[in-house]
């Protein structure tokens, strides 16, 4: 949705990164209520996984995202199987719309430069949006 893209740009306009927006802009917008914790636990996933260029952030915030929605906290909750099926199939979406799913692959700009933050928030915003408009095609917001 238009909302999440937008909030996802001005997070990442603000300093933060692609994991971090993502979840910052999808919590606000559909009031997940995500504590800190979430985001602070989530930042180190930024730049695929602490900068080393592997699975994209906002991959990844999208993800803890649904994460939030249809994961457990015990094993006796639900079988792995019922919650892998949203985030394998999220994962196949965002690589068919991107081609890959890797930061160095998705952005192959120099690292901190101008256009590589540009590129990096327009990634990072569209993630935001395919991930709320995946939440609400498949009725996960309860």
């Amino acid at each position: 949705m238009k909302k999440e893209y937008e909030l996802a740009e001005q997070y990442h306009t603000q300093g933060n990164n692609c994991v971090e927006s993502v979840i910052k802009a999808c919590n606000d917008s559909m009031n997940l209520h995500l504590p800190d914790e979430s985001i602070r636990m989530a930042s180190v996933m930024g730049g695929g996984i602490g900068r080393s260029g592997c699975v994209c952030g906002a991959l990844s915030g999208a993800c803890l995202v649904i994460g939030s929605l249809v994961g457990r906290l015990d094993p006796a909750e639900k079988p792995l199987p019922e919650m892998y099926q949203y985030t394998h199939e999220f994962h196949d979406r965002f690589k068919k719309h991107f081609g890959t799913t890797c930061c160095r692959a998705l952005n192959k700009l120099s690292f901190g430069t101008p256009e590589y933050r540009k590129q990096c928030i327009k990634i990072t915003a569209t993630a935001a949006d395919m991930v709320s408009d995946f939440i609400e095609e498949k009725h996960l917001k309860k």
